[in-house]
């Protein structure tokens, strides 16, 4: 029988504990983390320490430099999640509700203080606005669309989408939490259907949760 998958999303805003703690417990799965590798080799080099006390026949991790954030990264994606069949789960860990904000205050630099608050309000160009709210939908609907064309009950849960823990603090990065659960409550009914999960919750109960189904 083949091994099932675990496909990860957007692992460039997974926690390091929780990488570690997914492959712990999913020793029978196959782990599959997508995203952008560039910045993640302490992540990477947490995880492959992990397996040192993997079982023999134990599947190792992949890893895909895969951006959900892109056109290009979203179609290699939909591909990967097909290929890597039978699916157990399809985990999307969303990125900040916040856009990213410029490294600079509204003030010129020069006039800027040395050791000005966290607080202090950042400028966020509306290009990085618009970008951050297109690509944080568009990774939900792509990430849901490509896990239902492969989810087959009772192998498969289901998908779950990691939100981040850390409160939105704008206006746009409310919106966008309202929207996701908004979306994940509407659309669990069909899901329930097809004896599929649909959730968002944080890493830390995700992990907790699996933990407990393993035993």
């Amino acid at each position: 029988m083949a091994i099932a998958s675990c496909i990860w999303i957007g692992i460039e805003y997974l926690a390091t504990d929780i990488a570690v703690g997914a492959v712990g417990s999913h020793r029978r799965s196959r782990q599959v983390f997508c995203g952008r590798l560039a910045a993640l080799q302490n992540l990477r080099t947490a995880v492959n320490e992990q397996l040192v006390a993997a079982e023999p026949g134990d599947p190792e991790p992949e890893w895909h430099d895969a951006d959900a954030s892109t056109i290009i990264g979203a179609g290699l994606l939909s591909d990967l999640v097909r290929q890597r069949s039978p699916v157990e789960e399809v985990i999307l860990v969303l990125p900040p509700w916040d856009a990213a904000h410029h490294a600079v205050s509204r003030e010129a630099p020069s006039k800027a203080p040395l050791e000005a608050p966290l607080e202090a309000p950042l400028a966020v160009p509306l290009e990085v606005t618009l970008d951050h709210a297109r690509g944080f939908i568009e990774r939900i609907a792509m990430s849901s669309a490509a896990a239902r064309a492969v989810m087959s009950p009772p192998e498969s849960i289901g998908m779950t989408i990691l939100s981040q823990t850390m409160a939105a603090r704008t206006a746009l990065g409310a919106g966008l939490k309202a929207l996701t659960e908004t979306w994940v409550h509407v659309e669990q009914s069909s899901w329930l259907d097809q004896r599929l999960q649909l959730n968002v919750m944080h890493s830390a109960e995700w992990l907790s949760e699996r933990a407990v189904r393993k035993c």
